[in-house]
């Protein structure tokens, strides 16, 4: 997983051939992610976490689930970093 850091947020940054694939891969991802916070005294702060999938416009995402300690996390269309929008481009 790559990791971009912006200020006080973090970015990481998976890809995959399938969203199944991609799913199970951030998940485990995620895991290790929560591990090396608690391992260090950090915590995330579930409310502000959210994932954007970059995606060809006919791959439905409605199942598509990212879970962090038994949390859903939110899907998103849009991030702001820096007050700069980023938004959904189809591939």
């Amino acid at each position: 997983m790559k990791t971009t850091l912006i200020t006080d947020d973090t970015v990481l940054v998976k890809s995959d051939n399938t969203l199944g694939k991609l799913q199970n891969s951030v998940n485990r991802e995620m895991t290790k992610v929560m591990d090396w916070l608690t391992a260090n005294k950090f915590s995330l702060n579930i409310s502000k976490t959210k994932y954007m999938l970059i995606k060809n416009k006919h791959v439905s995402t409605e199942s598509f689930v990212i879970n962090v300690n038994s949390n859903r996390i939110e899907g998103t269309l849009t991030n702001k970093y820096l007050g700069k929008t980023d938004l959904e481009r189809a591939l």
